[in-house]
């Protein structure tokens, strides 16, 4: 049986000033480097319990998204224990993609070969800004679900077993897979990037209820503008009667009517 420790993470001070080196264009370089390196005082031994066993993530391929759904699912079992709280820290990100799953973030959001010579400053702004989205988080929904890693942790997360949160509400989406709907949220990088990072979505009602009906409609669902028409209507919506507090009929009436109304605008 896997002994248990703490998980190291980086402290706030780290953050900053490695985010700053970056910004100034001097560590730049450091980003095409296999090893980050650290030193003791710039760590500090979190609360979050983990197994001293941490998972290997699987590397991208020829298609760079086919291994976000395993990667995504290993992450989540692994850091099962972590609360919200604890998934919104900077620091533990930060840490996990600069040290502990380098190896994974460099084949998946690493910069380009291209880049290592760059001189010109509008390239190098380009690169900066490339590893400030997927290497770091300022806690907010948006960085979350753009970093390398946490983008993984929050998709399973947010679509894992939701029945076990409220049977209630979720009984009539009970499946024997309780990834059901990770599977149907990482099936195309569309549905992620136009699903998960609408605010919206941190209610797991709406969400669960919008990738059910993907899920059911994959004619609508195999086109990027009509899941971003879906997703943008029912923002809209979430704005002005807050949906959040419709029953699931409701919900699933109003996703349905959005998205036949955005089918019979395409033949017209």
């Amino acid at each position: 049986m896997a002994k248990k420790q703490l998980q190291k993470i980086f402290r706030a001070a780290t953050v900053d000033r490695i985010r700053s080196e970056l910004r100034a264009g001097d560590s730049l370089q450091g980003y095409f480097k296999s090893d980050f390196p650290t030193q003791e005082k710039d760590l500090w031994q979190s609360t979050i319990e983990v197994s001293d066993n941490p998972p290997v993530l699987k590397m991208p391929k020829d298609d760079i998204v086919s291994a976000d759904l395993e990667n995504a699912i290993t992450l989540h079992n692994y850091y099962r224990s972590i609360d919200e709280t604890q998934a919104s820290d900077p620091r533990f990100w930060a840490y996990l993609s600069h040290v502990q799953f380098r190896s994974y973030t460099l084949a998946r959001w690493g910069l380009p070969d291209k880049f290592k010579a760059i001189t010109d400053p509008a390239e190098i702004k380009k690169a900066v800004n490339q590893i400030l989205d997927h290497w770091f988080v300022s806690g907010n929904d948006r960085d979350l679900r753009r970093h390398a890693i946490a983008r993984l942790w929050w998709a399973a997360h947010l679509t894992y077993a939701p029945w076990e949160n409220e049977l209630e509400f979720f009984s009539d989406f009970k499946k024997e897979d309780p990834y059901y709907y990770t599977r149907v949220m990482l099936s195309t990088q569309d549905i992620y990037q136009q699903v998960l990072e609408r605010s919206m979505c941190r209610s797991q009602k709406i969400l669960i209820s919008v990738l059910d009906y993907l899920d059911k409609n994959k004619e609508f669902a195999s086109s990027r503008e009509n899941i971003r028409d879906l997703m943008k209507e029912l923002n809209l919506v979430y704005g002005t009667k807050k949906i959040i507090t419709l029953d699931k009929a409701d919900i699933s009436q109003l996703i349905t009517s959005i998205a036949d109304e955005i089918m019979i605008g395409e033949k017209n």
